[in-house]
């Protein structure tokens, strides 16, 4: 990790510091901590299913589409156990 890239660093320096001092200073310093999102990746199987379903309907009239109820199903969570991210 970055932490422990610094740690080594330091400690090349001549300084003997803990992963907890670098978090703190850098925290101190405005810099905070986050992990990378992940990408729900589709399967190609999934890939297919969606081209095929966009291929079948593309030339269908505009008024079925107007019967169709649209829902979106993101997960997304401000506050909790997914906040650092």
């Amino acid at each position: 990790t970055i932490r422990e890239d610094l740690v080594n660093d330091v400690k090349r320096a001549g300084t003997t510091v803990s992963t907890v001092t670098i978090s703190n200073t850098l925290h101190r310093h405005g810099l905070k901590s986050c992990s990378a999102r992940k990408v729900p990746l589709l399967k190609p199987a999934r890939v297919q299913a969606r081209l095929k379903f966009a291929k079948d309907h593309l030339d269908g009239p505009e008024e079925a589409w107007e019967k169709v109820m649209w829902s979106d199903e993101t997960k997304i969570e401000l506050f909790g156990i997914n906040s650092t991210r």
